[in-house]
């Protein structure tokens, strides 16, 4: 910017106010921590339903259903891009078991939409879970669903596939491999080596293992022996603060 402009460019907090200032409600700014802002213009319900009326009216039933399905996902749409959100922090467990708060995390429209749908007595789990891989699909730069990442996170705990885990993403079940490790990372730098709380009347048990990494080369360099600890601790505690998304080096 500064080479086309020959002198000094608007810096980007400048630049994101004005767009603000100049298009209002229909601009949507979604900042991702390490990655380039990713900016989108609305489609507000006015000039969705103003292109919906001005469509041609001689057009056969087939015609006009295709045209009402348009509009309703325009609006679907327009719907889940507004959801406020944040990707420095994941979810917390509570809020990835409680049935109600992952209905809530659904916009009204796409909640309608879905519980038209489905005929079953009680569907809400289902609904969730659709209708937070609808909205994942959707936003996929500027979401992380609860029950995504819960499923990405117990698939990999129970089963430590990569491949489970790949599949379900590629289906848009569950989160990607990546980020899955990126939770799991962020949780136990969060952790850390102490003990969590009071443990004087549970049973610890300390299990020790190492692991040895080019462990021949051919000038004898880069080679790693290392040794790893973990405590394992009966009953379990549970984490109830949020874990923050952590941006690990590779070095």
């Amino acid at each position: 910017m500064d080479e086309m402009c020959d002198g000094n460019a608007y810096s980007q907090m400048y630049l994101k106010k004005r767009l603000k200032q100049h298009f209002g409600d229909q601009i949507i700014i979604t900042d991702i921590p390490g990655r380039k802002s990713v900016v989108t213009l609305r489609e507000t319900v006015t000039c969705i339903l103003q292109d919906y009326y001005q469509r041609p009216s001689n057009l056969n039933p087939d015609d006009e259903k295709r045209a009402l399905i348009r509009a309703a996902a325009k609006l679907i749409k327009s719907d889940i891009r507004s959801v406020d959100t944040t990707k420095s922090i994941y979810p917390t467990p509570a809020n990835i078991a409680s049935v109600d708060n992952n209905l809530s995390y659904l916009p009204e429209s796409l909640l309608l939409f879905l519980s038209n749908i489905f005929s079953e007595k009680d569907p809400s789990v289902k609904i969730a879970s659709i209708g937070q891989a609808v909205m994942q699909a959707s936003r996929p730069r500027a979401l992380i669903t609860p029950l995504q990442l819960g499923l990405g996170v117990q698939v990999h705990h129970n089963f430590a596939s990569r491949f489970l885990v790949s599949t379900l993403n590629s289906l848009g079940f569950c989160s990607s491999y990546y980020e899955v490790q990126k939770f799991e990372s962020s949780a136990a730098a969060v952790q850390g080596v102490d003990l969590p709380g009071d443990i004087s009347n549970s049973f610890v048990q300390f299990v020790a293992d190492n692991v040895d990494h080019n462990t021949r080369t051919i000038d004898g360099l880069n080679t790693f022996h290392g040794m790893g600890i973990i405590a394992g601790i009966t009953p379990g505690t549970k984490r109830t603060q949020p874990i923050p998304r952590i941006a690990f080096s590779t070095e």
